[in-house]
């Protein structure tokens, strides 16, 4: 009885000691050795450009004093999103009352978005997003939680230049969709605090497409157009968002008092597309990313809910 009560210490405290050890980023050699578990991240690692389609960004920002009060922003742009390297880390729990502790397990990707604007219009240079400026850097981590709590498997750690930060908790999904009509909306006209729309408001913006090909009112339908005809053959959906429990944005001060980031919502297609004419299958990443900002149109008191916007269509560089 007492050797066994010592082999079950041992145990918990060799558990103890691999979590001690901490993060770990993984070089390529090492990683392979370690034959490490991404589980719905797997076929992200690596390098994403975008596919010849433009990815596009919708976003209101304070104007002036017109009677509108903001001032809508469609840029089209590319980006290079690249997921490496792997990382790896445990949580401490509690110890059960046969003698284990309760570990979680932590694998992950770090990964880095640089996005370039491809606006050539004098609107564009006007604004300051003249063709080949940068206009967003991000980085962050996708993590895959194996024995997760509260029904989330995935995570996304964020954060961004401007001055936020961000936890988003989400799940996974491997369900190859019954057709190709399955994004959804992603409405970017304001609403009232409360998610109500504001008919009308800003119509004249609003109601005038700066891009005739692109829809600005619901960018994912540019997503349903880019996929068009292309066959799925296996898909992974990673759902992401700051609303779900102990996620949220964090802004610097001058965020909080002025443009406030309150929420984000994402979702990421990871799909398998059957290739044509003899050419082999390849990876497509599709994504579409909500974040709310809230400000008051400028010489107005009460603050609105602007739908920030981004779509993309990207191919993994093997």
């Amino acid at each position: 009885m007492k050797s066994e009560h010592l082999l079950k210490q041992a145990e918990a405290e060799k558990k103890i000691e691999r979590i001690r050890m901490g993060d770990r980023i993984f070089e390529p050699a090492d990683e392979a050795a370690a034959a490490i578990d991404l589980g719905p991240l797997a076929q992200l690692k690596g390098k994403w450009t975008s596919s010849g389609k433009l990815g596009w960004n919708v976003i209101s920002v304070p104007g002036p004093a017109n009677p509108d009060g903001f001032v809508l922003e469609v840029i089209p742009y590319s980006e290079e999103l690249t997921f490496t390297p792997v990382v790896q880390a445990g949580n401490r729990g509690p110890f059960e009352s046969n003698g284990t502790e309760d570990n979680q397990s932590i694998t992950g990707l770090l990964y880095q978005q640089i996005i370039k604007s491809e606006c050539d219009t004098p609107f564009c240079a006007q604004r300051g997003f003249s063709a080949g400026q940068e206009i967003h850097a991000e980085r962050g981590l996708l993590l895959f939680i194996q024995n997760f709590n509260s029904g989330f498997d995935i995570a996304r750690l964020s954060v961004i230049p401007h001055g936020n930060s961000l936890l988003a908790m989400g799940q996974s999904f491997n369900t190859p969709p019954a057709n190709n009509n399955f994004f959804g909306t992603a409405l970017t006209a304001p609403t009232t605090l409360a998610g109500i729309p504001i008919p009308g408001y800003g119509a004249d913006q609003f109601g005038h497409s700066q891009f005739p090909e692109f829809n600005q009112n619901d960018p994912n339908t540019f997503l349903q157009s880019t996929l068009g005809e292309q066959t799925i053959k296996a898909m992974t959906t990673l759902v992401f968002s700051t609303a779900n429990e102990d996620g949220g944005i964090l802004n610097i001060p001058f965020i909080t008092d002025n443009v406030k980031a309150t929420q984000m919502h994402g979702i990421f297609w990871i799909e398998t597309i059957q290739g044509l004419g003899g050419n082999p299958d390849f990876l497509q990443l599709q994504y579409t990313q909500t974040i709310n900002l809230v400000f008051p149109p400028t010489g107005k008191t009460t603050p609105v809910i602007w739908p920030h916007v981004t779509i993309n269509t990207l191919k993994k560089i093997e």
